[in-house]
């Protein structure tokens, strides 16, 4: 991923991956790559925060490449909690989510755990049958929603 053009196209195919799999019934492998597309549209927004293109080509030839490799090491993370923070988006999130019911929803079904996001890479592990059906083609529909998240991070 050499840009954030790039991140971002790849955030909405693996949503379009998660779409196939909810319409053909693997809830569990769609409500993965809707989270996963949430997780780079934060890393996008990362790329843009830093003003690093490249942060996640580990194979830039940039001058900058040791200074990259810090910030990178610090984001190549997979908790939504933690990349909405270094995306400078968190508690923008949290006042705005107030008046917008669909990302109000969209947290409640991705992010909203006690402990941890409700979506995290380990529910990759997690066996058959452990989502929500109706939680998952709801988030789905509410990600790419004209107020939906993905929508949101890329604008705010």
């Amino acid at each position: 991923m050499k840009n954030s053009h790039l991140i971002k196209a790849l955030a909405y195919e693996r949503l379009s991956e998660a779409k196939i799999l909810c319409d053909n019934n693997k809830y569990d492998g769609a409500f993965y790559l809707a989270g996963y597309s949430v997780e780079l549209m934060l890393k996008m927004k990362i790329c843009q925060h830093f003003g690093v293109d490249n942060l996640f080509d580990e194979d830039s030839k940039d001058a900058d490449k040791d200074s990259i490799a810090s910030v990178r090491n610090a984001v190549k993370i997979h908790d939504i909690k933690r990349l909405l923070i270094f995306s400078g988006l968190k508690n923008k999130l949290d006042a705005t989510k107030k008046n917008n019911i669909i990302l109000m929803e969209t947290h409640a079904y991705l992010i909203a755990g006690e402990k941890r996001c409700l979506w995290h890479e380990q529910v990759r592990y997690q066996p058959k049958g452990s989502q929500n059906p109706k939680h998952v083609q709801r988030l789905i529909e509410l990600l790419p929603h004209n107020d939906g998240l993905l929508q949101w991070i890329e604008q705010s």
